[in-house]
């Protein structure tokens, strides 16, 4: 009696059914089906561990690649799995899996559901629907498995895995639907103190990720492995939210939670803005310097008053030995309009600038405006900046609110139309009159809407008494340091007061503030002007 040969296939698609000995009942399954065919023989097992039949392509599964090429070589007769969908559970792909075996002259069978035949038009149709209800199925397990991560950040819980760099895993006695006592996070404070000195020096002066890393080996820092910290490893540290108490899960993201939090918002938004303002995108309107290693303050925001070209840096000097043999070496620091030098026909302007004249000139404008903002109250400033704000959005209440009343009457002037109409006394038809009063109900929901937006804007305006007070204590914070800060630091604070900084022959020096410092100073929109 010729025997057939049988290749066996596993799969899970979770690391978790691995532990769970799926696989062994997988296999236990297999071999007593085919001790039932007694003209059969096993002559190969393949296992996928982690493997998800709904996610992963055929062609990138070794397994089913390797079964394949084993086709072709006519080394097995019959393809037993345990249940189809270990096969795969893809509606648009693995009906032609099956079939690919089936016609290169492999039988494929299931323990649970017999073997998949094509014989007729009918074979084919249960093949494809056998498939199409397995996809089904992965798709709602993966709606049900997202719908309940989501709920379980939003309750503030840790939803798996391991925990963020800054903390660790505790059992707090929360457990899951099976009684198993599951993990949450907590702050470890010799960690986060490394995190919050990594934010430090990327909010504050304004190093990249590959620079930080440089700095916490030179320091001694190490990551929790014990090697040193790495750039990319930095660049998710200060872009991941959970630093600032917010747990995510997929698209579903938490309300900030406290007893997680190890970086404040402003800290965490500003790093936010200083990756956006460093990426290829906005090499055009950048005012953020990309390096802050140089000892010029104004990289990323000096720009040419002729041509309107961001200069750029560079150093000049003089080299000679003296008659004593001593070397006179003096080098200094120029802002340069690259224009002027490659492209005269470009810029009619001066071509260079001493970087200390126009910086110490800069510096005695931010020292001022930072002298000034020390000295106004905070009680003042919230007080002015709050009823500032609540006054344009009562503004912009009032006007939807007239705008409201306004498509109100008109849908009622309509509506009272109807009855003429049905009196025939109207020059509308029936028809147009259900046309406009459709579209004036429209006008009417869409400015009803306005108006409950501002009304709750309107109410939790008090909320902006904080960020005036954080914005407050930050500049503050800067007038403080600025004189005795190092240069990075000081580079920083200067990018973030000033948007621009545009240089003319004759050393004529513009600087124009951020509008929200122009706003926030009362300097309306007027530039600071100064002749070095």
């Amino acid at each position: 009696m010729q025997m057939k040969r049988v290749y066996c296939l596993y799969r899970v698609s979770t690391l978790g059914q691995v532990e769970k000995d799926d696989i062994p009942m997988q296999k236990k399954s297999c071999h007593e089906f085919v001790e039932k065919n007694l003209d059969w023989k096993i002559a190969g097992e393949f296992s996928e561990k982690g493997i998800s039949g709904f996610k992963v392509s055929a062609k990138d599964r070794d397994a089913i690649q390797d079964l394949q090429k084993a086709a072709i070589e006519e080394k097995f007769d019959v393809l037993l799995v345990f249940m189809f969908d270990r096969i795969g559970r893809k509606e648009d792909e693995t009906p032609f899996v099956v079939e690919w075996f089936v016609q290169h002259g492999v039988e494929v069978w299931s323990v649970n559901e017999g073997q998949q035949r094509f014989d007729n038009h009918v074979d084919k149709l249960l093949n494809y629907i056998r498939y199409w209800q397995a996809s089904g199925e992965s798709i709602k397990t993966s709606i049900r498995t997202k719908t309940r991560m989501g709920q379980i950040v939003q309750e503030g819980h840790f939803k798996g895995g391991g925990a963020p760099f800054g903390y660790r895993l505790v059992h707090k006695g929360r457990l899951n639907k099976k009684g198993h006592e599951v993990y949450d996070l907590e702050i470890d404070e010799e960690e986060a103190s490394v995190v919050r000195l990594i934010f430090d020096r990327h909010s504050n002066a304004g190093m990249g990720p590959q620079t930080i890393a440089a700095y916490l080996t030179r320091e001694g820092i190490r990551s929790r492995s014990g090697d040193s910290f790495v750039a990319p490893s930095i660049r998710n540290i200060v872009s991941n939210p959970a630093y600032r108490g917010v747990l995510r899960s997929g698209e579903s993201v938490s309300e900030p939670f406290e007893h997680l939090r190890i970086i404040d918002d402003e800290t965490f938004f500003r790093s936010q803005r200083f990756i956006e303002q460093r990426s290829a995108k906005y090499q055009e309107s950048r005012r953020i310097p990309k390096k802050t290693t140089e000892n010029c303050l104004l990289t990323g925001n000096i720009f040419c008053g002729h041509c309107g070209a961001r200069l750029v840096t560079s150093t000049a000097g003089k080299k000679r030995v003296r008659k004593d043999g001593s070397v006179y070496d003096r080098r200094y620091w120029r802002y340069l309009c690259y224009n002027r030098m490659r492209h005269k026909d470009k810029c009619c302007g001066q071509s260079g600038y001493t970087a200390t004249r126009i910086d110490e000139a800069v510096t005695g404008i931010v020292r001022d405006i930072l002298a000034a903002l020390k000295k106004v109250p905070l009680s003042s400033i919230v007080g002015k900046r709050h009823e500032a704000e609540t006054r344009n959005m009562q503004g912009e209440l009032t006007a939807a609110q007239r705008a409201l009343q306004k498509k109100t009457d008109n849908l009622g002037a309509l509506k009272a139309e109807v009855v003429k109409a049905i009196r025939g006394e109207s020059s509308f038809g029936q028809d147009l009159l259900n046309e406009m009063i459709g579209a004036a109900e429209s006008e009417r929901d869409d400015a009803e809407q306005l108006v409950t937006e501002l009304t709750e804007r309107l109410a939790e305006s008090k909320s902006m008494i904080q960020s005036f007070r954080e914005q407050h204590n930050l500049y503050v914070s800067w007038a403080e340091i600025f004189d005795g800060c190092e240069v990075s630091v000081r580079k920083m604070i200067i990018c973030q007061l000033i948007d621009q900084v545009t240089v003319s022959a004759g050393y004529r020096i513009e600087v124009k503030l951020n509008v929200t410092l122009e706003q926030y100073m009362g300097f309306s929109e007027q530039d600071v002007i100064l002749c070095a």
